[in-house]
């Protein structure tokens, strides 16, 4: 790293010193230098106001570093949570998990993302059909360390993958299964984002479930299309879930073999096959959700106002079943909030009563809100987000509290609660008017700094270094209104991110409140990942470096190609731009086809000529067409592929054995789309098959005296020879190896 230079290297004396030497050559005229002249008052004045200048200019503080990152567009990226996938057993009756229930790892919080239906089944079996055969891999599903492939090592059309249960499942009820997928291959997948259009899927799948033609005793069992709600693996194309919705009841039937039990099955088909790697299955999940390392302290969940009588919302969550809950109405006329009172009873209360009712039934697993009618309580208004749920743990209570306001400017507050995740605080500041006796509630709004904050602005800055709460000082933010209690008070917040959450297999085994689950066990199968501290300044600035190296605008050759390497979710092996080509075209380069530019692009495979799916071409297509300029027209096609076979005579040392195999393994080498050290390398793009570099392999393997005889043999689209046997390729074409026909003749019998 380059030595930082001083900048503030000169005195005041100095400064005048040059000031006054440069007089005689610049004004000749001027030729009183004495201190009591005005021009010498100015020129001390300005001299003055460099050495300040050079002293700021040599400070670069934080706060500076900081603010010039976020002017290239760069902020410290926050501390990540861990994620992992944890399975639920013991399960006796079937029972709604809410989304939100805490887990404890290593002592380290955890929580469901989602809600799950739990059931009490298992899969009982699992069987795979391919070319017409039907595989077991019950024992493989049940181990972590044997995979298998969900439709064959080909995943040819119709091939299909089959589960039993070993009871029927509840119909109308989402049900939600996990694959784990074997992912570590050569070729890393790109990370997702959610970009428009998302991921094109590269095959499609349909499912079906074992149900009955007609109802009644004499209803045959066959395999009937099943409803899927949701499908993060993308047709089997990635790890993740499948939640689906049985729509009537079960049958059992007879898969495999003949003399087998009847099961209850459903049933994956490969409706239209194009994975450029086939599916490995490591584990089908039942019972499974994905887990995060956080703890949600309170949470506020928004409800819309329908303006009508006698209004019901359903609400969800672990924290609304279990923890402490406060209603919240908007006022129509300011935007400000009041607390409304839960009675058991609307029938009393009067037209402009703020009550509602709270029923929760934790053993049903009901909770439901209901409001007024207007004549026995107040209807709420109606409006996006006008009705709030705010629930927080029993314990956190107290802390929901942080200080009251004195009035002045720069009030800090500290939060009890560490580490937290700056994007779940939500602050309420309260207010009291003069004819009303309740609080008003106004919401205030975190932000990085003040520099932007108006004077009216609800504005505040949590500061991750010491944990505080900081308000403005009526220029820069406002100061929240004085109390002589305490005013200030948090809505939501979690806990929670860093490295800690990366813990190994098996330790996610207990709930962090086990009386509420009853004999449920959890468990985790997998290590938790994704967890970091959160980003250092030095750490920034080296991202930004990288960052600012990094491809975003599709404009040269190099642009195209490290872009659509980079798509997100694809294994892109390698990538070739051909500019003003297009495919077709005739005697390219003579010929050209301005503003256009075609990408080639070979996915990572284990086949020997790795095919894109249609959906693969799609992806890249719509990622470089969000990075393209304006005019360009850009293509995404497959490469040519051409067979290249070698025919050729070789008179050999009598005493060499095994050169055939051995030659015939260079030239595999040689002629390979993707090299098999390093899959991002491979044939170059369009480079002819010389008949020297064949005759070069062949000539250097110990034991070959001379080739007698050297020949090729080409398949593939636009591929020419020349009047020397040379092979030439279209400019996206690629060789692979076909049969080669070695022939060897000792040496003693030329």
């Amino acid at each position: 790293m380059l030595p930082l230079p001083n900048l503030d290297d000169r005195l005041f004396e100095e400064i005048v010193d040059s000031a006054r030497k440069m007089i005689p050559k610049l004004s000749p005229q001027w030729t009183d230098e004495n201190a009591h002249d005005p021009g010498i008052t100015m020129v001390e004045l300005f001299s003055y106001l460099t050495e300040m200048q050079q002293y700021y200019l040599n400070r670069v503080t934080v706060k500076n570093e900081l603010k010039f990152l976020r002017m290239l567009g760069v902020v410290p990226k926050q501390a990540s949570y861990a994620r992992v996938d944890v399975s639920f057993g013991n399960v006796q009756v079937p029972y709604l998990l809410p989304r939100g229930s805490k887990l404890r790892g290593l002592n380290e919080p955890f929580e469901t993302v989602e809600p799950l239906l739990l059931l009490p089944a298992k899969i009982d079996r699992v069987l795979v059909s391919a070319k017409a055969e039907i595989s077991d891999h019950t024992v493989a599903n049940e181990n972590n360390n044997v995979g298998y492939y969900a439709f064959g090592a080909r995943a040819k059309r119709g091939n299909r993958l089959f589960l039993a249960f070993d009871r029927e499942l509840p119909a109308k009820r989402e049900i939600t299964l996990t694959f784990d997928l074997f992912e570590n291959y050569q070729v890393q997948a790109n990370p997702s984002e959610e970009i428009e259009g998302g991921q094109i899927p590269p095959a499609k799948v349909s499912w079906f479930y074992s149900g009955a033609d007609e109802a009644g005793e004499n209803r045959s069992p066959r395999l009937l299309p099943l409803r899927i709600e949701r499908d993060s693996t993308l047709h089997l194309s990635k790890s993740g879930s499948l939640t689906f919705t049985v729509p009537n009841l079960m049958s059992p039937m007879r898969i495999h073999p003949a003399n087998d039990k009847a099961r209850f099955w459903i049933c994956a088909v490969l409706e239209e096959p194009g994975y450029e790697i086939p599916p490995k299955v490591e584990k089908i999940l039942l019972n499974t959700v994905r887990a995060v390392h956080r703890e949600t302290k309170s949470t506020v969940l928004s409800i819309d106002g329908t303006g009508e009588m006698d209004q019901q919302h359903v609400i969800d969550g672990y924290l609304p079943y279990f923890g402490e809950v406060e209603i919240q109405v908007q006022e129509e006329a300011t935007g400000d909030w009041r607390i409304w009172d839960e009675v058991d009873d609307l029938t009393a209360r009067k037209p402009d009563d703020r009550s509602c009712i709270l029923y929760r039934n934790i053993d049903q697993q009901v909770f439901y809100l209901r409001f007024g009618n207007g004549e026995h309580g107040r209807i709420p208004p109606k409006g996006k987000g006008t009705i709030r749920v705010i629930a927080y743990e029993k314990d956190f209570a107290a802390h929901m509290w942080i200080g009251r306001s004195n009035g002045l400017p720069g009030q800090r507050f500290q939060l009890a609660q560490t580490p937290v995740l700056p994007k779940s605080l939500q602050l309420q500041v309260g207010i009291k008017l003069l004819d009303a006796p309740e609080w008003l509630w106004q919401d205030w709004t975190q932000v990085d700094d003040f520099e932007r904050s108006g004077p009216d602005d609800r504005h505040y800055v949590f500061d991750q270094s010491t944990g505080e709460i900081v308000f403005g000082n009526s220029e820069n933010g406002q100061i929240p209104d004085v109390s002589d209690d305490d005013n200030i008070r948090l809505l939501a917040l979690q806990v929670g991110g860093g490295e800690r959450g990366n813990v190994q297999r098996l330790l996610i085994n207990s709930f962090a409140r086990p009386e509420l689950f009853g004999k449920l066990t959890v468990i985790n199968h997998d290590f938790a990942r994704g967890g970091a501290e959160r980003e250092t300044l030095d750490e920034a600035k080296d991202r930004l470096r990288r960052e600012l190296m990094m491809t975003t605008r599709g404009v040269t050759s190099d642009d195209f190609e490290q872009l659509a390497l980079a798509t997100p979710g694809l294994r892109v092996a390698r990538a070739k731009a051909i500019p003003l080509y297009r495919v077709g075209l005739r005697d390219y380069p003579q010929q050209k086809a301005p503003g256009e530019v075609t990408v080639v692009v070979v996915p990572y495979g284990e086949d020997k000529k790795p095919k894109p799916s249609a959906g693969f071409l799609s992806t890249v297509q719509h990622h470089l067409d969000q990075h393209r300029l304006l005019t360009t027209e850009v293509h995404v096609v497959p490469p040519e592929y051409v067979k290249i076979t070698v025919h050729a005579v070789i008179v050999i040392d009598p005493d060499t054995k095994n050169l055939g195999a051995r030659i015939n393994d260079s030239l595999q080498h040689f002629l390979d789309v993707l090299d098999n050290s390093d899959p991002t390398k491979g044939w170059e793009f369009g480079r002819p098959v010389y008949k020297g570099d064949i005759y070069g392999i062949i000539n250097q393997m110990a034991g070959v005296e001379y080739i007698q005889t050297l020949w090729f043999e080409a398949e593939g689209v636009g591929v020419q020879k020349d009047p020397s046997g040379d092979i030439l390729l279209p400019p996206h074409g690629l060789v692979y190896s076909g049969r080669h026909q070695i022939e060897l003749i000792s040496r003693a019998d030329v």
